[in-house]
């Protein structure tokens, strides 16, 4: 037997015995009353039996209509908590309909409306939440929350990635998957100081180092409770982009100081009394005149890389081309070089085939390439040019039998003003650095692609992948 069944029980008894004694003085009081007003009527002719039988029907029936009703009301109040237990569940409860003449009906509406509105309201916020969740996981952006008692409450996919970490779901210590001593002092520096704090982090990660901007925002709340919110902004491009930069202005301030410091200085060597001995000034000048070529050519090729990259596809003229002619030309432009390194250069791209390029940038690869393995080769060695075509495309190889490149080194040689070693250990190849990277941008303008394969002692290969229906990109 439940409680609540008890309850009712004890009730109907309590009610019932009160009605009893009550209805029992009822009929006493009765009886005197009929005896005093008829003096004639004798206590002996009133059957007590009957008296007694009929209070206990009439408490009987009270009894009952009681039980029913007090059943009646429970029903209704069971029904009623039983709802409001679901309410506060999230459930969706089931509507209570009463007839209007019911003394619970207006209690009753009032608990629908209620719980109608409170469904609504989850329903909203649900969506609400759910549409909140999309935005962090999506955002490019990793964002952590941790709570007042520095627990991780959430983490988005961003944040996995760029810690490489599997985040818990449940709470847990932030510290177990922050383990960059950076990122932690940064967190605990908001937490101690209850302001917002950032600055640049390196993260040491597979397969290279991740750099972000981390953000640490004190977001305060009511009641004194307050959560910390971490956004890691992922500027490893921007700030690559920026070293290169720097790496470039350092590099071309090293490259001109060379060559003016030499000029320079044998200018002033000449002016302090050198000029009058012939055989000084004719050496000093050549090395004047030499030192002045390098300047030229790196000028030239600081420009050439300044174009290739500020023009891209939108300067380019693209029109047929005779590609022998073109590389024949180039190779010509060549010739001092060739005889100053005693090296042979043979064009075998057959005469007829003509190709879509723009034949200013492409003479412009042929020639860094060519004065490439010319520049990196031994006396008497070689360089051809050569032409293959596959499906919907054609492809360019400049070979070389020279000092070629050691594999360590071949990923670096588009970086600008980078230069192989030559064949002594420590020693550099003359030149400015920046043909390789200015070969890189123009063949990515052209739509084309470079691959190079190279082996110490035996030579290199360039081989250019071009498309044979030139296209610009789409966002051209």
């Amino acid at each position: 037997m439940n409680s609540i069944r008890k309850k009712m029980l004890n009730r109907t008894l309590r009610f019932f015995l009160t009605t009893f004694i009550g209805n029992l003085l009822m009929a006493f009081l009765v009886l005197k009353a009929v005896q005093k007003g008829q003096h004639s009527f004798s206590a002996r002719e009133i059957n007590y039996v009957l008296l007694f039988a009929i209070t206990i029907f009439v408490t009987a029936i009270e009894v009952v209509v009681y039980w029913s009703n007090l059943r009646q009301s429970q029903l209704r109040q069971a029904a009623l908590n039983e709802k409001l237990q679901e309410v506060l569940k999230g459930e969706k409860a089931s509507q209570i309909v009463l007839p209007k003449d019911d003394p619970f009906y207006e209690l009753t509406m009032t608990v629908n409306q209620i719980e109608s509105h409170d469904r609504h309201q989850i329903h909203n916020l649900t969506n609400q939440g759910n549409e909140l969740k999309a935005i962090v996981n999506n955002l490019p952006v990793g964002v952590l929350v941790i709570n007042r008692h520095r627990e991780v409450q959430l983490a988005n996919p961003a944040t996995v990635d760029l810690l490489q970490l599997q985040i818990k779901t449940d709470p847990h210590p932030y510290t177990m998957d922050i383990n960059q001593n950076d990122l932690q002092a940064l967190i605990e520096r908001t937490f101690e100081t209850k302001r917002s704090h950032h600055r640049t982090i390196h993260l040491k990660r597979e397969p290279s180092e991740k750099v972000v901007e981390a953000t640490v925002v004190y977001n305060k709340q009511v009641h004194h409770h307050f959560e910390v919110i971490v956004l890691l902004y992922d500027i490893t491009e921007a700030w690559t982009v920026e070293q290169m930069q720097l790496n470039f202005v350092s590099n071309a301030s090293h490259e001109l100081r060379t060559p003016i410091t030499a000029i320079s200085g044998f200018a002033e060597t000449l002016m302090n009394g050198a000029k009058n001995d012939p055989d000084k000034l004719d050496e000093f000048l050549r090395i004047i005149q030499k030192e002045s070529r390098k300047l030229v050519r790196l000028a030239d090729d600081i420009l050439s890389i300044s174009r290739t990259q500020s023009g891209g596809e939108q300067s380019l003229k693209i029109a047929d081309c005779n590609l022998a002619a073109l590389g024949q030309e180039e190779i010509k432009l060549l010739h001092r070089g060739i005889q100053l390194h005693q090296v042979e250069v043979s064009n075998q791209i057959p005469e007829n085939v003509k190709v879509q390029t723009d034949a200013q940038q492409l003479g412009q690869i042929i020639k860094n390439l060519v004065a490439n393995g010319i520049r990196y080769n031994r006396p008497h060695g070689h360089v051809k040019l050569s032409y293959e075509e596959v499906t919907n495309r054609w492809k360019l190889i400049v070979e070389d039998d020279g000092i070629g490149i050691a594999p360590e080194e071949q990923h670096k040689v588009f970086e600008r003003f980078y230069r192989v070693n030559a064949n002594k250990p420590g020693e550099l190849v003359s030149g400015t650095g920046l043909g390789l990277p200015i070969v890189a941008e123009s063949v990515k303008n052209l739509g084309g692609e470079i691959r190079l394969k190279s082996e110490p002692g035996k030579g290199s290969q360039f081989i250019l992948t071009f498309p044979k229906e030139w296209k610009p990109s789409p966002e051209y």
